[in-house]
């Protein structure tokens, strides 16, 4: 038999079985995967945290999602009315702040995630997975729009990540960087964002060290409606889409070989039911749960132009706590979270906000 048939047939099963020689093989794989479940943290983030007036109105009689003319006197057409997250009304209308003048800049907000993770990967096995983000934000005055109100914000973060089992270690750092608008209309709530970031790795393994860069961009947008039960408590059912393009970075490894992927598409479809409840004296708790879908469209591994397995990640479902003051003109909440299913684990984080 010819040279070629044996090398190729030597490459296919030293991946199929997985051995440390090969582990390097799919690093690039693993990467853009992480990036796809990471991207929908920072996306998630940036919806459920820009200006949430929408979560809940949490008082008075209307229960109308905020008054329908920003400079209009709150106070005589609603009373004392508690807003979700901001409960000095005598100063502040909406979890975000903004007082009867709707400032041009409406806060400003520093927020850290951190999730600890053993993964599923299909075609590969499990690894455990850490990553950290941090966010600042910029969140704009509200706009009277038709019978709604709509905002805007932007923002920009820093990634620390980390992957690693047995024979591979990937350590990856990078920067994120994106736009969100929103509208509001009664108790309907839509809320949309892009965003772009780089991702620089190295891929450790017995034999070396391999460097390679992923960029991405990508969509996502939530819609969902209040149903306040009472004045204390409310639910939030909704879904969120969105859709990540991941740039692969061809090279040629430490170990002397060819490796290539293809752009992957991350197609991520998440639906979500958050419970609000004003717990008192300026307390709000809130619950949720989430069942996070990722499909995948590209990726495909190429070793010395010889085919390998695509890696795919599986879906997961998340369930949260979160727990939030309002102290002047400080804003301050705190996040537990536990994922089960193709990602095991626990992550949190922390926002805090300075209402202009």
């Amino acid at each position: 038999m010819k040279t070629s048939y044996f090398l190729t047939m030597g490459l296919l099963c030293v991946a199929a079985a997985g051995s440390a020689n090969a582990s390097h093989f799919y690093a690039n794989s693993i990467s853009m995967n992480n990036i796809a479940t990471i991207q929908d943290s920072i996306l998630h983030n940036a919806i459920h945290t820009f200006d949430r007036v929408p979560a809940a109105n949490l008082g008075g009689k209307k229960k109308t999602m905020m008054p329908p003319a920003p400079k209009q006197d709150f106070r005589a057409l609603y009373g004392t009315m508690s807003i979700y997250g901001e409960y000095d009304e005598s100063e502040f209308s909406g979890r975000s702040g903004g007082d009867e003048n709707t400032p041009m800049i409406k806060n400003a907000q520093l927020s850290w995630q951190h999730f600890g993770d053993d993964v599923a990967l299909d075609n590969y096995g499990r690894m455990d997975s850490k990553y950290d983000i941090a966010m600042l934000g910029l969140t704009g005055g509200r706009t009277r729009l038709w019978d709604g109100v709509s905002g805007w914000a932007t923002y920009a973060g820093f990634i620390n990540s980390n992957t690693s089992d047995s024979a591979l270690k990937i350590d990856g750092v990078g920067g994120y960087a994106g736009i969100y608008s929103r509208f509001n209309m009664r108790h309907f709530n839509l809320s949309a964002t892009i965003n772009g970031g780089v991702l620089t790795n190295d891929a450790e393994f017995a034999t070396g060290t391999d460097k390679y860069t992923n960029m991405w961009a990508g969509a996502a947008a939530n819609a969902s409606i209040n149903i306040i039960l009472d004045e204390t408590f409310a639910l939030q059912p909704g879904i969120q889409v969105g859709y990540t393009w991941i740039e692969s970075d061809s090279y040629v490894s430490i170990s002397g070989d060819n490796i290539s992927n293809s752009d992957l598409g991350a197609f991520q479809i998440a639906p979500a039911l958050h419970a609000i409840k004003n717990i008192g004296d300026g307390w709000f708790g809130t619950a949720h749960i989430r069942y996070v879908a990722t499909m995948g469209n590209g990726g495909d591994l190429s070793v010395n132009s010889i085919d390998f397995e695509t890696l795919e990640s599986d879906n997961y479902t998340e369930y949260g706590l979160s727990l939030e003051k309002t102290v002047g003109r400080f804003n301050m909440s705190g996040t537990i979270v536990r994922r089960d299913g193709g990602r095991d684990g626990w992550g949190g984080g922390l926002n805090i906000k300075y209402i202009f």
